[in-house]
């Protein structure tokens, strides 16, 4: 039997587009990835194991946790606490895979350095400059929309080969074109968009209208239930602006748009390729972005917003078009690519591969665990708990309160249950947060420093 091409196309900090059609009154365009779930198996309620680049990637990677990595945070490089051999791709490599590398699916937006590069991938590193300001030149000739970051927006049809996204395109669209190995392929595809600082070409600011955007009624500002969530998650007093709140959203939407048209160039490439009946494609985010929710535009919380990202799956012989509302995780994307491959993953993993739910197998009492440093939380049912490091809780209904305005405390009769259920999610991921930073006594036994929020 001929084993499938793996493409993996990876969006950075890109929202779950799904909610953000609506929400907001003036939709978030992109009509590529909406013909791509048309033939594809959506899910919905996909979840990072961490709010933030570095840890969320070594985490979707090696279907490890934050804390089994041991990469916490942005500042500490991947390959100083993990082996190439720990990634999972290392096993398609070896198991007769053709592995190519492109754009940023690691973190980071320069290449892996040679001593891993070479473990992992079958042909060379691949380098396009970054997108996180524009050239002296270039600024000069382009247009500040407004917002967070400027809004830039430069001059259609000249510079658009400038952007890291255009030139990961021209890679895959070119290797698509031009492979003809014998081996099944690997491609990776890493994409800069949406991240900030949102700048595109001009034409994708201009596809919105930001006077037409509007908050939800249910917004109330700022949202800061303890002087810890104050501090840890202070605000972002511009968007106390309506105006600015709609730059920005413009922005973020023109940045996901632009990201949207190119991933619509790889995958014209490759229909139109010799690869196209036998290429499984796997779009996925490391995690997602408050949008102006609670007045933070931002990663790193364990609400919703900050942790459920796109993860859409596409499988030549069951083109149907499909959504999944039951939580799955992204340290399910390397079950999934290696069962895909007929390859065995390695022992000691998390994860899941979630190809039996492309034939209609469902769970919806799965428990999806996130991490960001110290702090912990599941999502269960219709559920989200949080526990930070100073020992406080949160729950949240998140199926009745999308944007987590109301928690529910420690009194509620759910609290129970999904306490339990997080202690025992963590003590299978080997972590013990009743001893980590800050840990208050067990609320079971009347912990005073657990008061409802």
């Amino acid at each position: 039997m001929t084993r499938k091409n793996i493409l993996l196309i990876s969006f950075d900090d890109a929202v779950a587009p799904w909610p953000y059609k609506t929400v907001f009154k003036e939709p978030l365009r992109t009509p590529n990835l909406d013909r791509f779930c048309e033939i594809s198996t959506a899910f919905h309620a996909a979840y990072a194991q961490a709010p933030i680049c570095g840890p969320s990637r070594a985490s979707m990677m090696t279907t490890l946790m934050p804390h089994e990595t041991g990469i916490l945070d942005n500042e500490v490089y991947a390959f100083d606490r993990i082996t190439p051999q720990s990634i999972w791709t290392f096993l398609l490599n070896s198991g007769g895979y053709y592995c190519s590398s492109g754009g940023k699916v690691h973190h980071g937006y320069r290449p892996l350095k040679p001593v891993n590069h070479d473990v992992l991938y079958s042909d060379g590193r691949k380098k396009f400059p970054d997108d996180m300001s524009l050239p002296k030149e270039l600024r000069k000739r382009s247009k500040a929309f407004g917002g967070f970051k400027k809004g830039w927006g430069t001059p259609d049809g000249i510079d658009d080969d400038f952007y890291y996204d255009a030139k990961s395109a021209d890679s895959a669209v070119k290797f698509l074109a031009e492979y003809d190995g014998d081996q099944p392929f690997y491609r990776e595809v890493g994409f800069f968009s949406p991240h900030v600082p949102c700048a595109t070409p001009a034409r994708f600011k201009e596809m919105y209208d930001a006077s037409n955007l509007r908050r939800p009624p249910e917004w109330n500002g700022y949202v800061p239930e303890s002087d810890f969530i104050a501090s840890t998650f202070p605000e972002n007093e511009d968007f106390r602006s309506e105006e600015y709140w709609q730059d920005s959203i413009r922005n973020y939407f023109s940045a996901y748009s632009h990201g949207d048209y190119h991933f619509g160039r790889v995958m014209d490439a490759l229909k139109n390729s010799r690869h196209a009946q036998n290429t499984i494609v796997v779009v996925v985010s490391d995690h997602g972005f408050h949008l102006g929710n609670r007045n933070l535009f931002r990663k790193t919380t364990l609400w919703e917003q900050s942790l459920r990202v796109p993860f859409i799956i596409f499988d030549p012989e069951n083109p149907v078009g499909q959504e999944v509302h039951n939580p799955v995780a992204m340290i399910d994307l390397g079950p999934t690519v290696l069962d895909f491959a007929g390859i065995a993953p390695a022992e000691r993993r998390h994860g899941r591969s979630l190809r039996p739910f492309l034939h209609g197998e469902r769970d919806a009492s799965r428990v999806i665990p996130s991490f960001y440093k110290h702090h912990v939380s599941i999502r269960k049912g219709e559920y989200r708990i949080i526990r930070y490091d100073d020992g406080s809780f949160q729950l949240f209904n998140v199926e009745k309160d999308f944007w987590q305005l109301r928690d529910l405390g420690i009194q509620h009769e759910e609290f129970e249950p999904m306490y339990q259920a997080l202690k025992e999610c963590s003590t299978d991921c080997g972590f013990d947060f009743q001893n980590a930073v800050g840990a208050a006594t067990d609320p079971a036994v009347g912990g005073s420093a657990l008061q409802p929020m």
